[in-house]
């Protein structure tokens, strides 16, 4: 069953442009990545600093395997200099009513 994930977080004030780029440039590889249904990434209008990404998964495994592989690669530590502050991860359960 597909899940969506939110990722919520705080970018540097010096940093967004840098962290659009970056984000530009790593996406091919979520995208493509085995489980991958769909990413967006977005900057809250009126908090500019404010990056969510919305994405959907196959399954939280596949994320989580995904997650494994951008930590071991290091593209998760080159994102955490861009940040001011904790991520917040939410684990949705996608509901056709």
């Amino acid at each position: 069953m597909s899940v969506m994930i939110i990722i919520d977080a705080k970018l540097k004030a010096e940093n967004v442009s840098k962290a659009k780029a970056f984000f530009a440039e790593i996406l091919p590889d979520t995208r493509s990545f085995d489980g991958c249904e769909g990413v967006n990434i977005c900057i809250n209008s009126e908090d500019p600093g404010n990056l969510v990404l919305v994405e959907k998964w196959a399954s939280k495994e596949h994320y989580e395997k995904y997650h494994h592989w951008r930590d071991e690669t290091g593209v998760l530590q080159q994102i955490r200099q861009f940040l001011d502050g904790p991520v917040s991860r939410s684990f949705l359960e996608i509901v056709d009513a």
